[in-house]
């Protein structure tokens, strides 16, 4: 059966013996021990103590092995060892993984040399994938270089995929906040898209218009080009709407298509036109409840409401408790939660303190100290809005301190380890977040505001602390 061990010496069926030494035990050969070999690379390689010599012990790579072993053409060849690639990065070999990859998409170009049209589709699709392993290990002058050699290889051909490929250089180029080379791949492909489009050539992408739309926003934003910003934020809510009868739906897609309305509701209240903007808010939780199954889209136009309201007015709107919960409930439970969903849970926890009794001291600790943990996690790793971590550690003190200083002191022990101080946060904390005093700091962060870094010193990472604790 595939994926079997097998004697390193004889090939004859084998059994592994896992405990302080691998063994594998073959009853003609007796037992070979197999060691880690640690690459520069950061890789690690499975060998024979004795001849050093491979032996792979993950079952899903070996299936992949004899899938290579089997193939008789090239195309099979290129299927087999895009598997293989894929076993060896979900087995934590980036380095091989990247070397077989790189492999793979100059196959791919030799065949599309002899015409081979679908090999040639394959081959622009694999560009990303490469570039892709070169920006994980965080060498853009690689993914560039591969960008550029697939780009040069293509030339004028004005096809979907091409466009594609456009976007994802555009990404790169953002990447390396070299926003001149970015726009421009993006109005490349935003033309090259319309073109196509024309012609009926709709690529595999559906959402790939909206992305451009997105990106020019983004790139007009950081260019001041205020107008412009505006006119494609419209045209991605626009298309956006569109996508959610013509398109497929996932709870990412959803997401954005609220973020967009967020984007062009805070444009109206610039504007002035508070009642649009707040009527935009609500259409969009209005939309999100008709998916009950992506509950984390409706949280996430829950929060961009709450942070509307919150910038605008101090009072606290019907309902918001009850929204809160729904927040927590549907974001908490993620896993793999990234920055910006475990700033909303922080957020969420915050706001929901801002409605409990003062005198409810477990509910209004729970929420404090839900909100302290999640922004502390960030903090271990340098990557946290400072100001709003250090507020709320600032809440979270005032009230241990009132009913339990043994936690407050843990607590000032860890701000202590990031280099806070009790005087850094009072100096740098003007009034609490929540239902602590009677003073209270709006959470001003709008859609467009989220992903903002706040100036200031750089907290310190505490990584071995994390895992020491887990």
């Amino acid at each position: 059966m595939s994926g079997d061990f097998t004697c390193p010496k004889c090939g004859k069926p084998a059994e592994i013996e896992n405990g302080y030494d691998t063994l594998v035990k073959c009853p003609d050969c007796g037992e070979t021990r197999i060691i880690m070999n640690f690459l520069s690379n950061g890789d690690i390689e499975t060998i024979t103590a004795d001849t050093k010599e491979y032996y792979e012990l993950e079952p899903s790579v070996r299936e992949a092995l004899e899938k290579m072993s089997e193939a008789s053409t090239p195309e099979e060849e290129i299927d087999a060892l895009l598997l293989l690639s894929d076993r060896y990065a979900e087995t934590g070999r980036e380095g091989k993984a990247e070397n077989i990859a790189k492999d793979v998409l100059e196959r791919m170009r030799v065949l599309s040399d002899k015409g081979d049209k679908d090999m040639r589709k394959r081959y622009l699709e694999q560009i990303p994938i490469c570039a892709a392993y070169a920006i994980s290990r965080g060498n853009y002058d690689d993914a560039t270089a591969i960008y550029t050699k697939g780009l040069e290889y293509i030339g004028d051909e004005r096809s979907m995929d091409v466009a594609s490929m456009k976007v994802n250089y555009g990404f790169l180029c953002t990447m390396k906040k070299d926003t001149i080379s970015a726009q421009k791949a993006f109005e490349e492909s935003l033309e090259l898209i319309n073109e196509c489009l024309e012609k009926g050539d709709k690529g595999d992408d559906p959402y790939i218009l909206a992305t451009v739309y997105d990106s020019l926003r983004l790139m007009a934003n950081k260019n001041n080009q205020q107008d412009l910003a505006a006119e494609y934020a419209v045209k991605a809510l626009e298309e956006r709407k569109r996508l959610l009868k013509d398109a497929p739906i996932s709870s990412a897609r959803l997401i954005e298509f609220a973020d967009s309305m967020g984007f062009v509701a805070e444009l109206e209240m610039k504007k002035g036109n508070d009642d649009k903007a707040s009527e935009m808010m609500d259409d969009a939780i209005q939309v999100l409840t008709q998916y009950p199954e992506n509950k984390d889209a409706l949280a996430y136009a829950l929060m961009n409401r709450a942070k509307y309201r919150q910038s605008k007015t101090p009072e606290i709107p019907d309902g918001f408790l009850e929204d809160m919960d729904t927040v927590i409930a549907a974001l908490e439970p993620l896993e793999n939660k990234d920055k910006r969903t475990k700033e909303n849970i922080a957020q969420a926890y915050m706001f929901r303190s801002m409605v409990r009794d003062p005198n409810d001291y477990d509910l209004l600790l729970a929420d404090l100290k839900g909100a302290y943990d999640t922004l502390y996690e960030l903090a271990q790793f340098g990557d946290v809005n400072e100001m709003f971590f250090m507020s709320t550690a600032h809440s979270y003190l005032v009230l241990l301190n009132m009913k339990d200083s043994e936690k407050a002191q843990v607590v000032r022990a860890e701000l202590a380890e990031l280099g806070i101080s009790q005087k850094d946060l009072d100096k740098a904390t003007r009034g609490t977040i929540g239902n602590v005093n009677s003073k209270k700091t709006k959470v001003d962060l709008l859609s467009s505001q989220e992903n903002k870094p706040i100036p200031g010193r750089r907290l310190k990472r505490q990584v071995k602390h994390k895992e020491a604790k887990e």
